[in-house]
């Protein structure tokens, strides 16, 4: 139900953030109050048809529909994951006075999102921003034409600046805005998924927690990204190569003969006694092969971020997305780096309200896979 006049002259607002996957749409809306409480109102997913998004971008046919089997027409990715958004938007119609965020899946890949810090001297009475950005399109990937760069500011000392700078595909995200505006959604704000994720984190942790230098790994259906936090603040985001949900599914299919539906199913139920024919000590031994795979990403992603200049030490990692509870990862990566490890699971700390997960509460499962969605229905404008 749509806030009335009354509650907004209070204060109070509602806020959806949709974060769109390759394996999924989740939805997730906050009430805001007006002493700056929020509580999670409703939360949904519908699942995107395989193939549809590709490396964070959606598939468009060029030419003519190649006839199925029936003789119709195939869709191809846009007509496929718009039939999935309209299902999702139909259960949940989304008001006008809502601030819609949603988050734009390009952390890897071609059209991948880049992230970086730079330090500039900006002299009295200098243009800040003007210099921040030349500063970073001198620099390669940014020089690229066809990128879109924006910066946040992170610290100021004398003539140094110190920013963030972020840049996109010119082309990618023209493309995820028309689909978002062809299905109707009017957005407040486009993010990306390893945003929304650190967002949660930063809106739920303590002011102690969030202090600390945190990894934040967010292992999605098809690609790992990984951000970090320092002193309460973003520091630096990589988006690494490889490090999917795919790959340990791909490591179970091929050694235990299961399909891509039981893997989920361990993943969900977080169950190593459902397949059939296998003790549980041998399902665990074939996980481990591929936290093998997952933590050279995850270590790769730790040395990047140890080579700046300012990076202090790890305190924490945090992990996040639909594989930051398969069974034994969390404890794997803990006794592989000796630094305490976590999930995100920003859902024990934000108010629920009782019809949107049940008495029982979320999952944690659950928790970490709505857990960016969460995070862009929070942010601040």
């Amino acid at each position: 139900m749509a806030l009335g006049l009354i509650a907004k002259i209070r204060g109070e607002r509602e806020t959806v953030g949709i974060d769109v996957g390759h394996y999924s749409i989740k939805y997730v809306k906050v009430y805001h109050n007006s002493r700056g409480g929020k509580v999670v109102v409703d939360a949904d997913m519908e699942p995107v048809p395989d193939g549809a998004i590709i490396n964070g971008e959606i598939q468009r046919r060029e030419g003519d529909p190649t006839p199925g089997p029936d003789g119709k027409p195939e869709k191809d990715g846009w007509e496929l994951a718009s039939a999935a958004i309209a299902k999702l938007l139909s259960r949940h119609p989304i008001d006008e006075s809502v601030e819609v965020v949603a988050s734009v899946n390009c952390g890897a890949g071609a059209g991948g999102v880049l992230v970086d810090r730079l330090s500039v001297k900006v002299p009295k009475n200098g243009n800040e921003g003007a210099i921040i950005l030349q500063t970073a399109q001198s620099r390669p990937p940014f020089d690229d034409q066809d990128n879109v760069i924006d910066y946040e500011i992170e610290s100021r000392e004398g003539d140094e600046v110190k920013a963030n700078v972020v840049a996109a595909k010119n082309a990618l995200l023209d493309l995820w805005a028309q689909f978002f505006t062809a299905n109707g959604l009017k957005l407040s704000a486009m993010d990306v998924d390893i945003f929304g994720l650190v967002n949660s984190y930063m809106s739920t942790a303590s002011e102690e927690d969030a202090k600390q230098t945190a990894a934040i790994v967010n292992i999605g259906e098809k690609k790992m990204s990984i951000a970090f936090v320092q002193n309460g603040t973003f520091h630096s985001m990589r988006a690494m190569t490889g490090g999917s949900l795919d790959l340990v599914a791909a490591k179970l299919c091929t050694h235990l003969g299961i399909d891509n539906a039981k893997c989920h199913e361990i993943f969900e139920k977080g169950d190593l006694g459902v397949v059939d024919g296998f003790s549980e000590a041998e399902v665990e031994e074939t996980l481990k092969i591929a936290y093998e795979d997952l933590m050279g990403q995850i270590e790769f992603g730790i040395r990047y971020f140890s080579s700046s200049d300012d990076s202090k030490d790890l305190n924490k990692i945090l992990l996040g997305g639909g594989g930051a509870s398969i069974p034994g990862l969390k404890t794997y990566i803990a006794e592989r780096t000796g630094i305490e490890t976590d999930t995100v699971n920003p859902f024990r700390y934000v108010e629920c309200d009782s019809k949107v997960f049940g008495e029982g509460g979320i999952s944690l499962g659950l928790s970490n896979i709505y857990a960016p969605a969460l995070g862009l229905a929070m942010r601040k404008f």
